[in-house]
């Protein structure tokens, strides 16, 4: 059941132009930067896009020139695990990791610790309104959701094409503390 629906929302994301991939994460970008947990973050993780997620690349230049660290995982996967690492250099600290997604250099990317991190931005191929999130089945951010501090917050983008009344979750799924779409944000807190 879980892999069925995460193909299908995945088929209907890949489906979406640039125009509506832009427009609608130039607007998530806006009221990410107004939420009070990003304000007064110092150091904030969040991913580097593919396929058709939300864009980040702004994101992340905004965040950097308003003088935060920011942070994406560089992904082990043989010990399926993530390091934080900071962004340094968007045009050319970056490679391409595990899964052919972006992630930052490590020769120019120093690793963060985990419990540096103020807020984390987690990908989701969907999430419900109750702030469970529907993950790409690796269990990636799961494990490392669990180790952060207890009073770091952890927040989902995701256009309003993700968000369902439920998802199929277990008990490992993490439900996080903010879900920002193009039209609303959903808070478990």
């Amino acid at each position: 059941m879980k892999k069925e629906f995460r193909k299908n929302v995945i088929m209907i994301r890949k489906e979406k132009n640039k125009d509506f991939i832009k427009h609608n994460s130039d607007i998530i970008t806006e009221k990410l930067l107004q939420l009070d947990c990003i304000k007064n973050a110092q150091t904030i993780m969040l991913y580097l896009d593919f396929n058709n997620e939300v864009a980040t690349d702004n994101l992340i230049k905004k965040l950097i020139k308003l003088g935060k660290i920011v942070a994406s995982p560089i992904t082990l996967k043989e010990e399926r695990k993530l390091i934080p690492s900071q962004i340094t250099d968007l045009e050319n600290g970056i490679k391409y990791g595990a899964y052919n997604i972006r992630e930052p250099k490590p020769e120019c990317s120093p690793a963060i610790d985990i419990k540096d991190l103020d807020v984390v931005i987690v990908p989701a191929v969907a999430y419900d309104k109750d702030c469970y999130r529907l993950g790409y089945g690796g269990g990636f951010y799961d494990r490392f959701l669990e180790n952060l501090r207890e009073d770091a917050v952890t927040v989902g983008i995701a256009f309003d094409l993700q968000i369902f009344d439920q998802v199929p979750k277990e008990d490992h799924d993490a439900k996080l503390d903010y879900i920002v779409t193009e039209s609303t944000i959903l808070t478990s807190r």
